[in-house]
């Protein structure tokens, strides 16, 4: 749990203080809180379970305000006023994405047009396919054969 205030520096833990201890003690991560049951870490953290789902959520929903992900219609706290002060990260109109595409070329037209311009900077971009030359060499031009 001490990658919370890493994760989510704006999480509000007071109301969760007397869960962090034994889930520090436990070496519960916030990956843990938000991938796991809740029935899972209440036995492994010996906590009472309605407790830790109730973290398990709050962590959850405060993650995807921080995301810009929220808007769910649900109470707001004080993670999802700060999101909304700011624009959302994640949901942003088709002009912005425009506005903001920056692409590097393949240096291949057919490419790049696929691409929308090229290869998104900003992002892991892998690229998988067949390997092949360029330019192969033509039987003819490897003399005769026997």
């Amino acid at each position: 749990m001490t990658d919370l205030s890493i994760v989510l520096p704006a999480f509000p833990t007071d109301q969760y203080r007397h869960l962090i201890p034994s889930l520090e003690k436990n070496l519960v991560t916030t990956a843990d809180l938000l991938t796991l049951d809740a029935v899972e870490i209440a036995k492994r953290a010996h906590l009472p379970v309605l407790d830790v789902k109730r973290l398990c959520t709050a962590v959850l929903r405060a993650l995807q305000d921080d995301l810009g992900l929220g808007g769910n219609g649900d109470a707001p706290n004080e993670a999802s006023a700060k999101a909304t002060d700011r624009k959302p990260q994640l949901r942003k109109s088709g002009n912005d994405l425009v506005e903001q595409w920056s692409a590097i070329s393949t240096l291949d037209g057919k490419i790049d047009a696929a691409l929308g311009g090229g290869i998104p900077t900003g992002y892991i971009t892998e690229i998988t396919g067949e390997r092949y030359a360029l330019n192969p060499p033509h039987p003819s031009a490897l003399g005769p054969q026997d």
